[in-house]
């Protein structure tokens, strides 16, 4: 179940620049939604002999005093969970452990070659977090105007109230876009998706004034160019399928690495429900 505004905030910290505009976002957020936050840190083993078999004592002590440092440096006096392993499999982790509503975590926006080769923590967080994830690549804000891109399938509903609640939240406008990239003759998207929105809890429309486009071509180009005048962007986050999104990552993972403004991917499990 959605619970937005969240209750339990949890950040993904390290020494980075990256990390910093997660921090301030999740700060601002914990403010605005009187939400507890905590940090989590993870050390990434460097070996796989380390994933079998645990660190060292003397990685143990390095990571003490990264802890440490980072307490004085960075997080002051949040809760700091740390620990060795797969950061995005630590992060899901503690996030389940404790209950978090909302993951919070910054991007570097790598590209090409290098993305490849290191991965995306954001990425890998995405598919693997209970919780719905603030992917911030720049300095965040609070929102007044969400953009919604939803696909047209048995998750519309789910997805398009999730950015409903998120929009109501915020006091935020909100914008619906479905892209169409072969049309099916016949069919009427336009008036489907008005009915959709029609379906939305009386008060979501009348705080968020929903408004809906339809437009034709590729799902994450199309979508990325929507975000211009847009300060946030909701969406599901689905599992992957096996080959395609192997290689290219799902649509959300694709819109998270790629898009201008914050994207906030929401479990599919987790796209209903919401708080008054």
């Amino acid at each position: 179940m959605l619970r937005f505004p969240p209750r339990r905030i949890l950040v993904a910290v390290d020494f980075s620049d990256a990390s910093a505009r997660a921090l301030r976002a999740a700060k601002l957020l914990a403010r605005r939604c009187h939400a507890s936050l905590e940090a989590v840190y993870c050390e990434a083993p460097l070996t796989a002999e380390l994933f079998a078999y645990g660190p060292y004592a003397e990685d143990r002590e390095n990571l003490r005093r990264t802890v440490r440092n980072l307490r004085l440096r960075v997080t002051g006096d949040l809760p700091l969970h740390a620990g060795y392993g797969e950061p995005a499999t630590l992060i899901a982790r503690v996030a389940r452990r404790r209950g978090a509503d909302l993951v919070v975590v910054g991007t570097h926006g790598r590209r090409g070659l290098l993305r490849a080769l290191l991965g995306s923590v954001a990425e890998s967080v995405i598919r693997e977090s209970p919780a719905p994830v603030l992917v911030v690549r720049k300095n965040f804000r609070p929102p007044r105007r969400v953009l919604a891109p939803i696909a047209e399938d048995r998750d519309a509903a789910r997805g398009l109230l999730a950015a409903g609640l998120v929009a109501r939240a915020f006091k935020a406008r909100l914008d619906v876009l479905h892209v169409i990239e072969d049309p099916i003759f016949g069919t009427n998207p336009e008036r489907l998706l008005s009915a959709r929105l029609r379906r939305l809890p009386k008060n979501v429309r009348r705080d968020t004034h929903p408004t809906a486009e339809v437009k034709l071509g590729r799902p994450v180009p199309t979508i990325l160019r929507a975000t211009r005048g847009r300060d946030l962007m909701v969406l599901l986050a689905r599992p992957k399928s096996l080959l395609g999104d192997m290689v290219l990552g799902t649509t959300a993972e694709r819109l998270a690495r790629f898009s201008p403004i914050p994207v906030l991917a929401i479990p599919a499990a987790a796209s209903g429900g919401g708080r008054e």
